[in-house]
């Protein structure tokens, strides 16, 4: 093989190189960029109670208000739990009031629980428990999970419906 031919090889040899090691470059800053992008989903769970018994209330379906996001009707497990997700968010809130159930954030049975707002970063790096005026009974919050308090409407209270 000549000189000429041997040094025309490797330059070849090396732009080859060069563009594999551009289009590796590329493909890792396009893999970081969508690795940041997609970021882990936050998710909080709602648990309810009853107030008085401690019991998971599972036939519920709570109101819950993410944001400024429409309400939504989620249907709660056996464990009385369910898990929303909160990544998009905007403000960082959550309000909620129960749905078939009374409310024991208030004397009485009061719909004015749409008004108390729950920080989303207080909820996932503590926890939070609702105010519970129907008993004495109250769960050790823990990071991740709001906690509501319920109770079983009065007939009074029914037939006022």
């Amino acid at each position: 093989m000549s000189r000429s031919l041997a040094r025309a090889v490797a330059r070849g040899c090396l732009v080859l190189a060069a563009l594999g090691c551009q289009s590796i470059c590329v493909c890792s800053a396009q893999d970081a960029k969508s690795a940041i992008s997609k970021a882990p989903a936050q998710k909080i769970v709602v648990r309810v109670l009853d107030g008085v018994t401690g019991l998971p209330m599972w036939f519920e379906f709570p109101n819950i208000w993410i944001g400024s996001a429409r309400g939504v009707n989620p249907r709660l497990n056996i464990k009385g739990e369910v898990e929303v997700d909160v990544t998009e968010a905007k403000p960082r809130e959550v309000r909620l009031l129960p749905n078939w159930y009374a409310d024991c954030r208030h004397k009485g049975d009061v719909r004015a629980g749409r008004e108390i707002e729950y920080s989303i970063d207080e909820i996932l790096e503590r926890g939070v428990g609702a105010k519970n005026v129907c008993g004495i009974l109250h769960a050790k919050p823990s990071p991740g999970v709001l906690v509501l308090y319920v109770r079983h409407r009065t007939l009074r209270e029914i037939m006022a419906l």
